[in-house]
C-alpha cells in the first residue's frame, strides 16, 4: 500500500473508510441465510448476487475475487459456498477485520485479503473464474477498474456488480431542497456516504458496454424505496415491497428504467 500513489479521491475514500471501519468494527456477524437453502429471495438485490455466485459454483478449484471486499462478510459467504476467495480493499482497517472474521468463521484457509486499489490490481492475468463487486463501481474510476477486472478474469468468466443507478425522476426530486432535507446527500459516517461517490449514469453504462456490449441487467428498487421510511431496519423478514417490485418489473418492462438498483452481469469472451 505504501508504494501506491493515491489520487486525491482515493485519499478521501481511504480516510473515510478507516474512520468508518473503526466506528463499526464491533459485534460484526455474517448472516448465512442466503445460502442456507431455507428460502430464496430473488426479489432482494443482495440475495440475488449471492444466488448468482451459487449458481455458477462448480468446484472448489474455482477462484473468486471479491472486488472491494470491505469488512469481508461477502467474502466469507462465498468461501462457505466453496470458492477460494481473494478480497482487496483500500482500507487496512477493513482488511484486518476481514481477516479476523475469516478466522472466526473457519474459512481462513480459503480466503486471502490484501490492501489494494481497484484501478491497479496485484493479481496475475486470467486468474479468476468470477469477480463480484457490491456497491463499488460508483466509488472508483470505472474504465480503469473494469480494465483490471477483464485482465485478471479468465476467458468465459463472469463479473457481477451490484450498483445504485441514477433515475431521472427520483433523483431530480431528491436534488430539490425538500428532497435533500428528506434524504440528505452530504458525506456522512452515520449515513455511510462518502464525499465522492455517485450513482451510475448514462455515461457510465457507455463505458461498461465497451467491455461487454451484451451484458445483462437485473432491476430492483422501485416501490421498495419506501422501505427506508416505513420499515424497521432490524426487520429481517422478506420485504413485501421488494416482492411487488419484482412483479412490476416483469409485468411492466417500461418501469425498469425507474429501478434504483441494478445487478450487472458481464462475461469475458
Amino acid at each position: 500500500m505504501s508504494s501506491l500513489s493515491l489520487t486525491d479521491r482515493q485519499k478521501r475514500e481511504l480516510e473515510f473508510y478507516e474512520e468508518y471501519s473503526e466506528l463499526t468494527s464491533q459485534g460484526i456477524e455474517v448472516c448465512f441465510d442466503p445460502i442456507s437453502g431455507a428460502e430464496t429471495r430473488p426479489w432482494n438485490s443482495y440475495w440475488r448476487v449471492i444466488h448468482l455466485v451459487q449458481e455458477n459454483f462448480v468446484s472448489e478449484s474455482q477462484r473468486l475475487l471479491d472486488f472491494g471486499c470491505g469488512k469481508g462478510g461477502a467474502s466469507i459467504t462465498y468461501a462457505k459456498i466453496g470458492y477460494e476467495v481473494f478480497g482487496f480493499d483500500l482500507s487496512p482497517n477493513n482488511i484486518s477485520i476481514a481477516e479476523r472474521l475469516s478466522e472466526k468463521y473457519g474459512v481462513s484457509d480459503r480466503t486471502h485479503f490484501t490492501v489494494s486499489i481497484a484501478e491497479k490490481l496485484d493479481y496475475p492475468d486470467e486468474h479468476f473464474d468470477m469477480i463480484v463487486g457490491t456497491d463499488i463501481l460508483h466509488h472508483v474510476d470505472i474504465s480503469q477498474s473494469l480494465a483490471e477486472c477483464f485482465r485478471v478474469l479468465k476467458p468465459g468468466g463472469l463479473a457481477v456488480f451490484h450498483e445504485p443507478v441514477r433515475v431521472p425522476v427520483f433523483d431530480t426530486l431528491r436534488e430539490t431542497r425538500f428532497g435533500r432535507w428528506l434524504v440528505p446527500k452530504e458525506a456522512s459516517l452515520d449515513r455511510h456516504l462518502t464525499h465522492d461517490e455517485r450513482k451510475l449514469g448514462r455515461e457510465d453504462f457507455k463505458l461498461i458496454k465497451k467491455f461487454d456490449g451484451h451484458f445483462s441487467t437485473e432491476y430492483f428498487l422501485l416501490t421498495s424505496r419506501l422501505d427506508r421510511f416505513i420499515r424497521n431496519p432490524n426487520n429481517k423478514k422478506p420485504s413485501l415491497l421488494e416482492k411487488t417490485d419484482r412483479s412490476l418489473f416483469k409485468l411492466l418492462p417500461f418501469v425498469r428504467k425507474f429501478g434504483g438498483i441494478r445487478v450487472l452481469i458481464l462475461k469475458k469472451q
